[in-house]
């Protein structure tokens, strides 16, 4: 809760759609005991249940279960892309948002231990399990293909930005300074940010173009890409700061190598903000025809795209109402409507 990107993100937006559509199903949300829960938001048939702080592995894979066994919960819903082997005779749904751990971008001293972690979880946790005690989620069609590919059945599930785009402007107030692209960044390499930031520096170079640059989620990248100072390396935002921050953006740049869904794609059209995309799936699968899709390997590309984004009112116009109306896909109530389905079918073993 309360993070702007993240597990914590997916789960809040998880609770919103499900709190905010009515339903007979009471849901029980673990949290933290670090966490307030007076500060969490008050939604329809959601209680916030606090537990005493663990370690992840040790929460999920015996805290959870146990919980879930002494309050007769029906279903336990590991929203963090694996299940306990413990779950017992509990149905449970699993949502599995991506296998980067599992690639080549991810850093070897770590994905050596999430690849050994994974494969006994998914050899364990899903494959083994019965139909009746499991349900797996994927939140994209490349996440399910993936997982197909390794024998693994799921159902989809887009995710949604509801309960985000409620925390700030809907549309851009404007603002004093030059106009801004924003990225969210990152020091693993499928987050593609030097590519990006070496685009910009060609954009203002090469094009004369005038905006700064504005990435999250690297506070220290002047220590890695150089210092600039057109480019801004955010530190730790809320979620508030963070919807602003999209709204009076001029372009959102997602050119990621590799993501299991792209949440700043949906994030930019939410805000009325045009969007740069990858022409990879799944960037490709969430943005359809509303963000102008680049080659994230091509610099050049990236360039011209920000380019053109920057010194074509039209062409961003046009951007930003696709995107608006794109949205329908991602949209909380099919969430909600989806999940309580897949909820009701896990407890009566369809």
């Amino acid at each position: 809760m309360h993070k702007p990107y993240g597990f914590g993100r997916f789960v809040f937006e998880l609770c919103h759609a499900l709190g905010s559509a009515p339903s007979d199903i009471e849901y029980i949300v673990a949290v933290p005991s670090r966490i307030d829960v007076n500060g969490l938001p008050k939604l329809c048939n959601i209680t916030w249940y606090r537990v005493a702080d663990a370690n992840f592995a040790w929460w999920e894979q015996r805290v959870i279960p146990e919980l879930a066994k002494r309050l007769r919960c029906g279903v336990i819903h590991f929203p963090y892309n694996t299940r306990s082997v413990f779950a017992g005779s509990i149905p449970t749904v699993t949502t599995v948002h991506d296998l980067i751990f599992l690639s080549e971008t991810f850093p070897l001293r770590l994905r050596w231990i999430k690849a050994r972690l994974a494969s006994m979880y998914v050899k364990f946790g899903f494959r083994f399990a019965t139909p009746r005690s499991r349900t797996i989620i994927s939140i994209s069609r490349t996440t399910q293909q993936l997982l197909a590919h390794r024998g693994i059945p799921s159902e989809m599930v887009y995710n949604s930005i509801d309960g985000f785009l409620s925390l700030g402007p809907s549309t851009s107030r404007g603002r004093p300074g030059p106009p801004y692209l924003l990225h969210r960044g990152g020091h693993l390499p499928y987050r593609n940010t030097g590519r990006v930031i070496e685009a910009f520096r060609r954009a203002r170079k090469e094009f004369n173009l005038v905006a700064d640059l504005k990435i999250i989620g690297v506070p220290d990248g002047a220590d890695r890409w150089g210092r600039d100072a057109t480019i801004h390396y955010l530190q730790r935002i809320s979620d508030n700061e963070l919807a602003t921050l999209y709204a009076e953006s001029a372009c959102v740049v997602s050119a990621s190598l590799q993501e299991g869904f792209g949440l700043p794609i949906i994030e930019g059209f939410g805000f009325g903000t045009p969007v740069i995309a990858s022409d990879l799936d799944p960037m490709r699968e969430i943005a359809g025809d509303a963000a102008l899709l680049v080659n994230p390997y091509d610099i050049e590309a990236i360039t011209r795209a920000m380019v053109a984004v920057l010194t074509d009112p039209g062409l961003a116009e046009t951007l930003v109402q696709k995107g608006r109306d794109r949205m329908a896909v991602f949209a909380g109530k099919q969430v909600a409507e989806k999940m309580t389905n897949h909820y009701a079918a896990a407890f009566n073993g369809i």
